[in-house]
């Protein structure tokens, strides 16, 4: 809720639903999760998430507001969580069917770690969108390799985002990723912003509330055909009738 860009951004309302909801709902879409926690802090403005999870009777977990890296490996261990898959909370948007695809590549090759937003440059693995659209950020790792970052991990920025040690460190962890066949990093369904929400609420006007899922290639169609809805928080300055082209519709 202490979110200094939107406060109370998970909090706010999408088609009478806060947006925790979706970002719950989209999830356990899954075919390979059981069940979600969700890991807030012991902040009383967050009691809010808090009281929101226990009427919907979503597990949850409370520990340090800054030190994410430590609340998530304390949520992980409690539950037991392992392997555990890590979805932002301001990601309500976020397709199962993406979940599903690092996930088994995840299982297939026994990683210790694998997510669809880094790429291997040289030795080294940096941040990228993997040609997904921002906000659909997927992170599997097994609780060993968690808690290694958790015992090992020194830096503030390590202890903020959760998986940094991990990344930075292929001497000890094996990883890999997972890239988009289509470009669609133009598409920004992260919730960082005002416009960011205003965005959201267009696409889920345009969703029929029977849906169980919504994927990448419902968001496809509707942009498809209203590329200028793109344009509420457009952050890359692209020729629209570029964008229209290489949206497929089906």
């Amino acid at each position: 809720m202490g979110s200094t860009r939107l406060p109370g951004k998970v909090m706010k309302n999408i088609e009478g639903k806060p947006l925790l909801h979706y970002v719950v709902k989209q999830t356990l879409a899954s075919k390979f999760i059981d069940e979600v926690v969700v890991s807030t802090s012991v902040s009383s403005e967050d009691n809010m998430i808090v009281n929101f999870c226990k009427k919907n009777r979503i597990n949850y977990y409370r520990g340090s507001k800054f030190d994410v890296l430590d609340r998530f490996y304390k949520s992980a261990k409690k539950f037991q969580c392992n392997p555990v898959i890590r979805i932002s909370a301001d990601s309500p948007l976020i397709d199962p069917n993406v979940i599903d695809r690092v996930f088994k590549k995840f299982l297939k090759n026994s990683y210790d770690y694998v997510s669809n937003n880094i790429e291997k440059s040289n030795q080294n693995w940096i941040d990228s969108s993997c040609r997904y659209p921002i906000g659909t950020v997927v992170e599997v790792a097994t609780f060993n390799a968690l808690e290694t970052a958790w015992k090992k991990a020194k830096s503030s920025f390590e202890h903020e985002h959760v998986f940094p040690y991990i990344q930075s460190h292929p001497e000890i962890f094996k990883i890999s990723n997972v890239m988009s066949k289509k470009n669609l990093s133009f598409i920004r369904i992260t919730v960082d912003k005002q416009n960011d929400l205003k965005f959201v609420k267009e696409i889920y006007k345009r969703i029929s509330k029977d849906k169980s899922a919504i994927k990448i290639s419902d968001l496809e169609k509707i942009l498809f055909n209203e590329p200028y809805l793109l344009k509420i928080n457009e952050k890359i300055n692209l020729n629209y009738d570029y964008q229209k082209s290489s949206l497929v519709k089906e």
